[in-house]
């Protein structure tokens, strides 16, 4: 297919959905797997837990990674088939608008506002951490809060700039992430083999459930890759600026989830094999900093800190760009508060200016009034979960109607099984991120969130919403 014939088929499908063309389509293949890759953000993701990982479940605690892969997998299979039948910007709100009805359309919607609202804070609190880590500043959460508050506005003055200058950093953040993953992974093997460190420590559980089931403290670090291998349908979010979306997305999708994947497990095993010393570790503010810093030395081990870094603030600026398209998906169907101003997009940049800005107030609040980073690690590890379980149910209802395109990706035969176990999946994973008693505080940050959601919809949103148009009579 040609470019302009991509561009032409493109256009069309936002036309065929009520909508028109207002977002710049510059997206192709490697920038839209840029945005998912750079959202999942191994690095990020481990370096935000690894200290919870091994304080609650012990270094053998990494093990739980590869079990989150695979769930997390299952479901970017089903996202990945849904993207390509209906590539619009807004990912589960439009297809449950489609799918479902306007109650848990719009309430899927409001929970994604919330998680995307929520994480950029946890990833830049990341970002703080080896920062400080870098320049030796104390890890308190005063000056924790000043650098994540400092970040914030950074990444949403560069999504005002336009979606050009995000797009460069994110592809450049792919190489980041991979040196600082599977380099340092490499490295990090070189050292511990030649250190002759003991692999046993790889099935250590430390002090964990001492004289205990550690059944239950395994779960638990369960949360790094729940944390982690979300955000893969930030790619979908942005299907109305890329070229060739409904075949380009779903590739995307399932590639970045399984590329990260692998790098993670590679760069959590050569960590942890190269720990110089377990409790001084298990004690250590910043674990995985110090691992490296004592394994490579002073100067070595700040470079690939400095290229983790760039990575983690990649992961915010991404972020902030998939909630400004959210907030716009939503606002031109008049399903957001002041829905006129923020569905509104800047002439000059092709963005939603107004969206951005709310972003950074609401990311501002949340960052000033934050008690615990592992409160909102966890409460955004479970919202993704919900939203990717609504979608998969009400979508596994109606597929059976749905009309696939010639050349456009599907589960064909393998479906039943692969929306059997993604489901069976996310229940488990709700169940490890609410249940225990470590979680409670998250839980009900989530549970108020939805309250929130409910309030809203029936006082403002119900009467207005437009009817839902059903992909299939």
């Amino acid at each position: 297919m040609k470019k302009d014939d991509a561009f032409s088929e493109d256009e069309k499908i936002v036309e065929a959905f009520n909508y028109k063309q207002e977002l710049k389509r510059s997206l192709k293949s490697f920038s839209s797997f840029a945005i998912a890759f750079s959202f999942i953000s191994i690095t990020t993701g481990i370096f935000t837990n690894y200290k919870f990982v091994i304080q609650t479940g012990g270094p053998a605690g990494i093990w739980s990674w590869p079990i989150t892969i695979i769930g997390q997998l299952l479901v970017a299979l089903v996202f990945a088939e849904l993207v390509g039948i209906i590539p619009i910007s807004g990912y589960s709100y439009q297809w449950l608008k489609r799918l479902s009805t306007p109650f848990v359309s719009w309430m899927t919607g409001w929970i994604s506002f919330c998680f995307l609202i929520l994480v950029i804070p946890t990833v830049d609190w990341g970002f703080a951490l080896v920062f400080a880590g870098l320049f030796n500043i104390a890890a308190s959460d005063l000056n924790l809060k000043v650098i994540v508050m400092s970040i914030i506005v950074l990444q949403v003055t560069l999504n005002i700039i336009g979606v050009k200058i995000t797009t460069l950093i994110n592809n450049g953040a792919v190489w980041t992430e991979i040196i600082g993953a599977v380099g340092l992974a490499i490295i990090l093997f070189i050292v511990a083999f030649l250190h002759d460190a003991d692999p046993s420590i790889l099935l250590s559980t430390g002090n964990a459930a001492k004289g205990t089931s550690y059944i239950a403290p395994f779960l638990l670090t369960m949360l790094m890759g729940s944390y982690t291998i979300v955000g893969f349908e930030a790619a979908a979010n942005l299907s109305e600026e890329t070229v060739n979306a409904s075949k380009t997305i779903p590739k995307t999708i399932i590639s970045s989830v399984a590329l990260s994947g692998i790098f993670g497990m590679l760069f959590l095993i050569a960590a942890t094999w190269a720990i110089p010393n377990l409790n001084d570790v298990l004690n250590s503010d910043n674990p995985l900093p110090y691992i490296i810093v004592t394994n490579l030395g002073g100067v070595f081990g700040k470079l690939f800190l400095v290229i983790v870094s760039v990575s983690i603030f990649a992961c915010g600026l991404v972020i902030t760009t998939s909630a400004g398209r959210l907030i716009y998906a939503m606002s031109r169907d008049n399903a957001f508060i002041f829905s006129q101003s923020f569905k509104k997009v800047s002439s000059k940049t092709k963005v939603p200016t107004a969206a951005l800005f709310l972003i950074l107030i609401l990311c501002l609040i949340s960052t000033y009034f934050a008690e615990s980073l592992i409160d909102l690690v966890a409460a955004t590890a479970v919202l993704p979960a919900l939203i990717y379980l609504t979608t998969i149910v009400a979508y596994g209802i109606t597929r059976k109607n749905v009309k696939f395109k010639s050349g456009s990706f599907t589960l064909g035969k393998f479906s039943k099984p692969v929306f059997t176990f993604a489901i069976l999946w996310l229940i488990l994973e709700i169940g490890i991120l609410t249940i225990p008693k470590d979680f409670h505080t998250a839980t009900i940050i989530s549970s108020f969130m939805l309250i929130i959601g409910v309030i809203f919809y029936f006082l403002f949103f119900r009467s207005r919403l437009i009817k839902r148009s059903r992909l299939v009579e």
